[in-house]
């Protein structure tokens, strides 16, 4: 099998990155101009990170919106909307439940001895309970614009389906509607091509700034966590795909 050209990028990039935070590392002593290095070579991964993050909120509105108008049969859009809703809840609280098992069985951090903050130190972070109520309204998006902004993709979800259900309610009307966000969809998903063409300089960047500032021995650390988290994710597959049967029926299997 052909290996794909972006596999290839990544991986090259991978061991450039590897050479290229070890030479820096081995040539220079001065903590503080490794940590700069660090920083400024690791703003590659931020700039694709971010732009992951910039193309999330239109690609899952406007696909969702096509693929529900485009279903025609109110009760059919009805039936999957209801379905699609209960799959996202399901699969969201799976994921969280087995990543919390996980995290507790393999302690993924204790191998990369990092020194722990200070006890009283704050993280920015107000951890406070959820009730029931809390969850359902947040669920519920106050503004579409703001749910885009945030990248709540829950409720951009919930007004995707709304929106998606009052256009195949209008039928002819709605299909200039339709057809322009189908174009959008399109558009989006050439500018996530665009956005993965980048991600070899992102792991470039990522992996020369981790060995400029930890040094070659944290390959087998991080090795070990990317096996872990490999290893986690196809049990959350197996568990999906039998979450799936039970919603969609035996063809998912």
């Amino acid at each position: 099998m052909k290996m794909n050209k972006l596999t290839a990028m990544i991986l090259i990039s991978m061991l450039v990155g590897i050479l290229t935070g070890h030479l820096y590392r081995s040539n220079v002593t001065d903590p503080a101009a490794i940590a700069a290095f660090a920083s400024n070579i690791s703003i590659l991964t931020d700039i694709f990170l971010r732009l992951i993050k910039m193309i999330i909120a239109p690609l899952v509105f406007s696909t969702l919106v096509v693929g529900i108008a485009k279903m025609g049969d109110s009760q059919t859009v009805g039936r999957v909307g209801i379905k699609a809703m209960a799959w996202f809840m399901t699969a969201s609280l799976i994921s969280l439940a087995l990543g919390l098992v996980m995290v507790n069985l393999l302690k993924p951090g204790v191998g990369l001895n990092l020194p722990l903050p200070d006890i009283t130190a704050k993280s920015g972070i107000s951890a406070t309970a959820i009730t029931l109520k809390d969850f359902v309204t947040h669920a519920i998006p106050k503004s579409v614009v703001e749910a885009m902004a945030t990248n709540e993709i829950l409720q951009l979800v919930v007004f995707s389906l709304f929106f998606g259900v009052a256009a195949s309610g209008m039928g002819e009307k709605a299909k200039p509607v339709v057809a322009v966000m189908e174009s959008i969809a399109n558009i989006m998903l050439k500018v996530t091509g665009y956005v993965m063409n980048f991600a070899p300089f992102a792991v470039f960047g990522a992996i020369a700034a981790l060995i400029a500032k930890q040094g070659l021995g944290i390959l087998l650390t991080y090795g070990t966590f990317v096996g872990e988290v490999y290893g986690s994710i196809l049990v959350l597959w197996v568990l999906l795909l039998i979450m799936g049967s039970l919603f969609l029926g035996r063809r998912v299997l």
